[in-house]
C-alpha cells in the first residue's frame, strides 16, 4: 500500500480542497477541533458513543478476511477509528481527514489506548490516496454532509472498495416525518448552537451544522446517489427518531 503524505506529524501545509467551500469547512474544523470531542458528548448526551457502536458493528463484510483493510473516511478526532479497533482489533486501519489538526487530537487518543494498527493520514475524500480495491469497508461518521461533490467523493470511496466491500455512512439526514422534523429543527436552532458554543468557545461552526442539516439529503436522495455511482444500498436505518441514521451500500462482485 502507498500513501501520499503519511507521515507521522501533520504537513507544514493544509489538505488541499476541491473549492472555497471545501476550505472553509477545513478551518472551520480546524478551530474547533480542541473542544470537538466534548461538544459531541454535550449535544448528544452521549448518544453519539452507541450510534458509533452500532454502525461499526456492521462494518465488514460477511466474507472479510481474518485481517480487513479499513478506511475510516472523515475520521475527524478518531473516535469512530477508535471503536473499530475496539471491535475488530485485527483490522488494519487508515484514518483520513483534511484537517490536520483534528488528526492531532484524534492521535493523542490513539496513543492512550495503544491502537497501533492505526495509521492517520491527511487527506481529501475527494481525492483518496489508497490503491483500487484496497479497503474491505469504509466507514464514514457525519462527513459526507460535509463534502463538496458528493457524487465525486462517493466514486472515490467505490474506487478504494474491493468487489463486494462495504460502505457504512453515519450521518444526520433530513428527517422524514414532520414531528421529527419539528423537534429538531428547533433544537438545532436554538440549543445545538448555545452548547457548541460552550465546549468550544466558537459559534459560527454550530451555526453551520444546523444549516448543513437542514441544505442536505433526505436519506433516499443519498441512496439515490449511491445507486448512480454504482453502489448496491443494504441498510437503513433510523436513531433516536431519525436524529442519525445508518446507511450501509455494498460494491458489486461483477462489474455491470
Amino acid at each position: 500500500m502507498t500513501i501520499a503524505g503519511s507521515g507521522p506529524t501533520d504537513p507544514v501545509e493544509p489538505v488541499p480542497t476541491v473549492d472555497d467551500h471545501g476550505a472553509r469547512v477545513q478551518r472551520m474544523f480546524s478551530s474547533i477541533a480542541h473542544g470537538y470531542d466534548r461538544a459531541n458528548r454535550w449535544m448528544s448526551l452521549g448518544t453519539d458513543r452507541a450510534w458509533r457502536r452500532r454502525a461499526v458493528a456492521g462494518l465488514l463484510p460477511e466474507d472479510a478476511p481474518p485481517a480487513p483493510h479499513v478506511l475510516d473516511l472523515c475520521a475527524g478526532t478518531l473516535d469512530s477509528t477508535l471503536e473499530i479497533a475496539r471491535q475488530h482489533p485485527n483490522a488494519s486501519i487508515v484514518a483520513g481527514d483534511f484537517s490536520a489538526k483534528m488528526l492531532e487530537h484524534g492521535r493523542r487518543k490513539l496513543d492512550a489506548a495503544e491502537a497501533r494498527r492505526v495509521k492517520t493520514v491527511p487527506m481529501d475524500a475527494h481525492a483518496i490516496p489508497l490503491a483500487d480495491g484496497w479497503a474491505d469497508a469504509v466507514f464514514c461518521a457525519f462527513g459526507v454532509r460535509n463534502l463538496s461533490d458528493l457524487p465525486r467523493a462517493m466514486a472515490e470511496v467505490r474506487r478504494v472498495l474491493r468487489p463486494g466491500g462495504l460502505l457504512t455512512v453515519l450521518e444526520f439526514f433530513r428527517p422524514e416525518s414532520w414531528i421529527a422534523r419539528s423537534v429538531h429543527g428547533l433544537y438545532n436552532r436554538t440549543v445545538l448552537p448555545l452548547v457548541g458554543w460552550a465546549a468550544t468557545g466558537r459559534l459560527d461552526p454550530y451555526l453551520y451544522l444546523p444549516r448543513s442539516i437542514g441544505a442536505f439529503a433526505r436519506v433516499d436522495d443519498y441512496l439515490d446517489l449511491l445507486r448512480d455511482t454504482g453502489l448496491e444500498p443494504a441498510e437503513r436505518t433510523p436513531l433516536t427518531m431519525e436524529i442519525a441514521w445508518i446507511v450501509r451500500a455494498r460494491k458489486p462482485e461483477v462489474e455491470p
